[in-house]
């Protein structure tokens, strides 16, 4: 069994928040998937960027905010999960000037296989 902490005191900068490598740990070029935990300061966002090598979907645990995904712009909330595909260029926005926004990123090569079933 391997048990990570997941406190706040786990966190470092990336992506232009705040970012814990959950799996795998010690890099991501130890396996072909990961999750990550997120945590995006009030009124912060994450920096626009895409990745080539793997689908990712962020499940909003607290906080709201504005999903962009290319050119289309949809709220995101507390028990919401949404799916970027390979290459979409992406950023998420905290909507609240005082909450954070905490998410979980999980991602996957496409190589494992279809994401519009």
């Amino acid at each position: 069994m391997i048990v990570r902490d997941l406190s706040d005191s786990q966190l470092t900068d990336e992506y232009g928040i705040r970012y814990q490598q959950v799996y795998p740990f010690g890099g991501d070029h130890l396996a072909d998937w990961g999750v990550g935990r997120a945590v995006v300061a009030p009124g912060g966002e994450t920096e626009p960027h895409e990745h080539h090598e793997e689908h990712e979907v962020f499940i909003i645990l607290q906080g709201s905010g504005v999903m962009v995904i290319g050119s289309e712009e949809r709220a995101v909330a507390a028990q919401s999960a949404v799916l970027i595909p390979n290459g979409e260029r992406h950023q998420l926005r905290n909507a609240s000037a005082t909450e954070q926004l905490v998410f979980m990123s999980v991602y996957w090569p496409p190589t494992m296989g279809r994401i519009d079933l």
